[in-house]
């Protein structure tokens, strides 16, 4: 089985999480990339059923929100 069929908005996803030095929210993704909050949540749901990403929730303020980021030896993986 090769590596999973990803989208245009899947690698750019993914390379600003190889790229940040700390994991971002759906929110920061969304922003940074220029795209709807929903559409960055729905990449990014389908890259997290991939096990291409993980996720956490924090707390911030009393707001839940949740932080995405990409393990290297998981996009060793799918990108040698």
């Amino acid at each position: 089985m090769g590596a999973p069929r990803l989208s245009e908005m899947d690698e750019e996803i993914l390379k600003l999480l190889r790229e940040s030095p700390e994991p971002l929210s759906t929110y920061e993704i969304a922003k940074k990339l220029n795209i709807s909050w929903s559409t960055a949540n729905v990449h990014l749901k389908d890259l997290q059923l991939k096990n291409m990403v993980k996720n956490r929730e924090e707390m911030i303020k009393s707001k839940r929100r949740l932080v995405w980021w990409v393990e290297q030896r998981t996009i060793g993986k799918f990108f040698k």
